[in-house]
This record gives structure tokens, C-alpha cells and sequence, in this order.
């Protein structure tokens, strides 16, 4: 069970919780939780690529505060985009590059939950909003405590780095969809099915 002086990496899974975390004041929080954020480029891109975005400018300077705190994943997704959108392109490849970035962000993270390993800890905590990602990382190898951004805020709040934070995330539901607060845990050694999707609770 993770505690708050283990030091799991905290891996954004998808834009949307960076996105409500911004909303909610909530990004400085994570420095606070003094943990490795990764990052993987295809999610990087979704939430800042285009700076007239909501909170696409508080993102990116927030990226910028945190340097060396946040690892960057690259993905062969991700280099296969940004090499079609850095050449001349034809229109055979205009194609082809409009299918890559379609659901590119979902083909990054399957890759990365398929090879990544955590390189400090044996272990990591994955922060979602989409109700797919879950099962991205039921065939990961590493122990994993995933969790929805409602569940983060609540431990956020439990361990004390921000005692507001589940009132401050609440705050934003006129604007933005949430999730339920949910979470599961299991190991490397968990039989693939005893892997419980994440089920409505409060982190113990």
C-alpha cells in the first residue's frame, strides 16, 4: 500500500487530468508531493500543442516551473508525427498523418504501459480522466496504483499537501466533467484476471 514517503512516479495518463488540475489551482500541489511526474509526448501535445487552448499557457509554464521533476516520455507514436509534420508532405501522407493523430494519444499510452519501467522505484501511481485508460495498464509488469483525478485531490488532501484540494477540484464540475473517485491497486505478481478494473472509493 503506498504511503506518503514512498516515492512512486506519478504518471499522467491522459490530458485530463492535467486540464482539471490546472482549472482548479491544483498543478503547484504535485510539487509538494516531491515525486518524478511522467509525461508522455502524445499527452504532452494534446494538452499544451495549441496554446489557445484552456489552460494550454498555465500548463506549459507549469511544465516549465517543474524542469527536471518531470520525465518526458518519447513514443514511436509520437517521433512518427513529428517527423510526417516536420517534412513536405504529399497527400498520400497529409492521409496518413491525419489517421496517426487520430486516438494517437490511447496508441502512445498502450506503447508506453507496454514498455516503460520505473527506473528509481519498482512501482507507480497513474493519474486518468478517460474511463479507457485502465485497461492500458492491466499487462503492465510493475505494481501500479491507478486512480482518478478525484481520488488524487482526496489524497492530495489526506496527506496534507493541500488541505482544500477535493473542495478546489469540486469547484470546477459547472465547467468540467469528473469522474467518481475511483482507484485500484495490484502488483506484478497479481494474476491478470484478479486485476480489478478501479472501483468507486476513497484512497485508503
Amino acid at each position: 500500500m503506498m504511503t506518503l514517503n514512498d516515492r512512486q512516479p506519478i504518471i499522467l495518463a491522459d490530458g485530463g487530468p492535467l486540464i482539471r488540475l490546472a482549472a482548479a489551482g491544483l498543478l503547484d500541489t504535485m510539487r509538494g508531493l516531491n515525486r518524478r511526474i511522467v509525461l508522455v509526448d502524445r499527452v504532452r501535445e494534446e494538452v499544451v500543442g495549441d496554446q489557445t487552448k484552456p489552460f494550454a499557457p498555465e500548463i506549459h509554464d507549469w511544465i516549465v516551473r517543474m524542469g527536471d521533476a518531470i520525465e518526458h516520455v518519447d513514443t514511436l507514436v509520437g517521433t512518427g508525427i513529428r517527423l510526417l509534420e516536420a517534412k513536405h508532405r504529399t497527400p498520400a501522407e497529409d492521409a496518413i498523418l491525419k489517421r496517426a493523430k487520430r486516438n494517437s494519444g490511447e496508441a502512445a499510452l498502450r506503447e508506453f504501459a507496454s514498455d516503460w519501467r520505473p527506473s528509481e522505484v519498482s512501482s507507480a501511481i497513474i493519474v486518468y480522466e478517460d474511463a479507457r485508460v485502465a485497461t492500458d495498464f492491466v499487462y503492465a509488469d510493475f505494481p501500479i496504483t491507478i486512480m482518478t483525478t478525484r481520488s488524487f485531490a482526496s489524497l492530495i488532501e489526506k496527506w496534507g499537501i493541500n488541505v482544500e484540494a477535493r473542495a478546489a477540484l469540486e469547484s470546477i464540475t459547472p465547467e468540467y466533467h469528473l469522474q467518481p473517485a475511483r482507484m485500484a491497486e495490484w502488483t506484478d505478481h497479481t494474476p491478470l484476471d484478479m486485476r480489478m478494473l478501479p472501483q468507486d472509493q476513497e484512497p485508503k
